[in-house]
């Protein structure tokens, strides 16, 4: 049952693409006029489709979809005790680029990265424990944790606070191994950084494995109302519906027990 409905999900996706939208209102059209259908019905659809590209290229459609996964993200206050505490800081990886034969970490990350080592270095200016549980394994020859890792040293982040979890090849990935290592841990506080539009759902996703992270977004994306529709509103507005759906995902898999 959950291989169908990963299936499903992947192709309504697609309807958040406005080039498949295009290609099938282009099919559907051609398919009509071929068996003569009705005029009305083929400028319906291609009615329908055009209205479609408008609202996610020209940033409508994007404004909407960015409050709704990031609003509540935007002023979280971190509340720290001055006593002894054991807290870990989980950085979910952002993506590994292979240019030139040379694996880098995805812009994305390095949002993550700093938001999760000005955590770390508040913790440790007033000499308070803290670990870097790092997320992410990628699709790369080197793990996401790998390269996180490398970098957090150079910030000057202490190898033995850093913890690597190379494993996950997604967000449910992320949740499911990094909540078996936090078990272990027991940690006093965790928190969770990642991307304001991919926050949503990864803190979704942690409670749903019995962790209640606080969250603290590295970075935060937004369209432009703008008159015509451009491809910056149009691929940022298909990242965000591609979260909104992944939220709807995790919350019918939950109801029907898939998760866990």
């Amino acid at each position: 049952m959950k291989f169908l409905l990963d299936l499903l999900f992947r192709v309504v996706q697609l309807f958040t693409e406005p080039y498949f939208l295009v290609f099938l209102a282009v099919v559907i059209i051609a398919l009509l006029k071929r068996k003569n259908k009705r005029k009305n019905l083929r400028i319906g659809v291609g009615f329908f489709a055009v209205l479609m590209i408008i609202f996610i290229g020209n940033g409508f459609l994007g404004k909407l979809t960015s409050g709704y996964l990031q609003k509540n993200y935007v002023s979280t206050v971190v509340t720290k005790n001055r006593a002894p505490q054991n807290p870990v800081i989980v950085v979910l990886g952002g993506g590994v680029v292979d240019f030139e034969h040379t694996e880098k970490l995805h812009t994305m990350s390095y949002s993550r990265m700093v938001t999760a080592y000005q955590l770390y270095h508040e913790y440790k200016t007033n000499n308070l424990p803290c670990k870097i549980l790092i997320s992410g394994k990628g699709r790369g020859h080197k793990s996401e944790a790998e390269l996180f890792s490398e970098n957090f040293k150079r910030m000057g982040v202490s190898d033995a606070d850093i913890i690597k979890e190379d494993k996950s090849m997604n967000t449910y990935q992320n949740a499911k191994y990094s909540s078996k290592i936090l078990q272990q841990m027991a940690p006093s506080d965790v928190y969770l950084v990642t991307s304001g539009f991919h926050m949503k759902r990864s803190m979704a996703l942690f409670q749903t494995f019995g962790l209640n992270p606080v969250p603290q977004a590295s970075d935060f994306i937004d369209t432009e109302i703008t008159v015509f529709p451009n491809s910056y509103n149009a691929a940022f507005t298909f990242v965000m519906l591609k979260e909104v759906l992944g939220i709807w995902q995790v919350q019918l898999y939950n109801s029907l027990g898939l998760n866990g």
